[in-house]
C-alpha cells in the first residue's frame, strides 16, 4: 500500500503539466506575413495559449499528426506542390523531408490510423496521393496517384474535378475522396499485406447534391451516418449506411434563416460523444452552426454564431471538448469558444490568438 501511494504521489506532478497540450496551427505565407506552422502550448483548463515555437514553411495549408510527427501540404500558387514531414520534440519542429505532391495546390493530408501511410487532396489538379511512411516519420516514396475526370454543373466552379479531402475511416479500411468538381464522393477499400497497405484498383462512388461541392466529411461513432458540408450552397448533406452503400437522407442549411449572400462552407465536426455537429460558413456569413444529432441521425439546428473575423476555414474542438478555436484567415485571428459538453452550445470566452493567416488548427 505504501509503495502504491508513493508511486501515485510520484503522478502528481505529471497531471498538473498534462493540462498544457501542443496545439498546431497551417497557414498561408503567399502576400501575408506568415512564416509557416506556429507551435502553440494550449491550456485546456484556462484556454490560454503561448506560443513556443514557429517553423518555416511555405504555404503549409493544412497538418496532420501521427504522435510525434506532423505532415504538411504545402499549397503553392502555381505548379506542383509538396507535402512535408516533420518531427516534434520539446516545443519544436524538425524538417525530416518532403515529396512532390503529384498535383497542384495539395489542400489536405490525413495519416492512416496505423501511421504507415499519408492520403493527400491536390485540389487544382483533381487527384488524391497515397505516400508510404517510415518507421521513423519520413516519407518513403509516392505509392498511389488517383487522377478523377469530368465536370460539375457549375461551369465556372465545377468546370473540371477538384479533390478537397481525403479521409480514412476509423479502422482504416476505407479511403472516402471527396470532389468537389464532380459533386462525388469515391470510396477506395484499403489492402494489408503484412505492414503494408495499398488501395483497391476501382472505387464505390456515390453523389452529393448538385452544385452542392463536398469538401470535408464526418462521421458517427459507429459509422452509420456520415455528414459532409457542402462549400457551395453552404450546407451539410447527411447520408446512412445501407448495406455497403451510403444512402442520401437530408440537407440542412448552415446559415440562418432568411441569410441571402455568397457560401463558402469550410469544415465539420462532431463532438467526442457523437450528440453535435458543428459546420462553418465563410463567404458572406462568417458563421458556425451547432447541430443537435438527434435519433436516426437527423440533424436540428440549435445555434448560430458570428465567428469574430473573416473567412473561418478549419476549427477544431480541444480533445476534452471544452473548447472550439476557429480560424479566421482573412482577419488573421483565431477565436476561441467555450462549449457547454451537455447542450453543445458555444459561447464567446473574448479570447484570441493573432496569428497570420490561419487556416488549419490541429492538437
Amino acid at each position: 500500500m505504501k509503495k502504491a501511494f508513493i508511486y501515485l504521489m510520484t503522478l502528481l506532478p505529471m497531471a498538473g503539466v498534462a493540462q498544457q497540450i501542443p496545439m498546431f496551427i497551417g497557414t498561408y505565407t503567399t502576400k501575408t506575413e506568415s512564416k509557416g506552422i506556429y507551435v502553440y502550448n494550449f491550456d485546456v483548463k484556462t484556454g490560454e495559449a503561448s506560443l513556443q515555437s514557429t517553423q518555416e514553411s511555405k504555404d503549409p495549408s493544412f497538418l496532420a499528426r501521427q504522435d510525434n510527427f506532423i505532415y504538411a501540404v504545402n499549397e503553392v500558387p502555381g505548379g506542383e506542390g509538396t507535402v512535408s514531414a516533420y518531427s516534434f520534440k520539446e516545443g519544436h519542429l524538425t524538417f525530416l523531408n518532403s515529396l512532390p505532391s503529384g498535383g497542384e495546390s495539395p489542400c489536405f493530408v490525413e495519416v492512416h490510423p496505423k501511421g504507415k501511410l499519408i492520403a493527400v487532396a491536390n485540389y487544382s489538379s483533381g487527384s488524391a496521393a497515397l505516400f508510404d511512411l517510415e518507421s521513423n516519420g519520413v516519407l518513403s516514396k509516392r505509392s498511389r496517384l488517383i487522377q478523377h475526370e469530368g465536370r460539375g454543373v457549375d461551369p465556372v466552379r465545377q468546370e473540371k474535378p477538384h479533390v478537397h479531402s481525403t479521409f480514412f475511416s476509423k479502422k482504416g479500411d476505407r479511403l472516402y475522396v471527396q470532389d468537389l468538381g464532380l459533386d462525388q464522393i469515391s470510396v477506395y477499400p484499403v489492402n494489408k499485406s503484412g505492414n503494408t497497405f495499398s488501395l483497391a484498383e476501382e472505387s464505390e462512388d456515390f453523389f452529393t447534391p448538385a452544385g452542392g461541392g463536398p469538401r470535408h466529411i464526418v462521421f458517427d461513432k459507429k459509422e452509420k451516418f456520415l455528414y459532409v458540408v457542402l462549400e457551395m450552397t453552404g450546407q451539410v448533406a447527411s447520408y446512412k449506411k445501407e448495406g455497403d452503400a451510403w444512402m442520401y437522407q437530408s440537407t440542412y442549411d448552415i446559415n440562418p434563416e432568411g441569410f441571402k449572400g455568397q457560401n463558402g462552407g469550410a469544415d465539420i465536426k462532431l463532438s467526442g460523444d457523437g450528440k453535435f455537429l458543428y459546420a462553418t460558413n465563410r463567404g458572406d456569413a462568417n458563421t458556425i452552426a451547432t447541430f443537435s444529432v438527434e435519433k436516426g441521425g437527423e440533424l436540428k439546428k440549435i445555434s448560430n454564431l458570428p465567428v469574430k473575423g473573416k473567412g473561418p476555414r478549419n476549427f477544431n474542438l480541444s480533445p476534452d471538448g471544452k473548447y472550439l478555436l476557429v480560424a479566421n484567415q482573412y482577419t488573421n485571428n483565431i477565436v476561441l469558444f467555450s462549449r457547454d459538453t451537455k447542450t453543445g452550445l458555444l459561447t464567446d470566452t473574448g479570447k484570441e490568438i493573432a496569428v497570420p493567416a490561419p487556416v488549419c488548427i490541429i492538437f
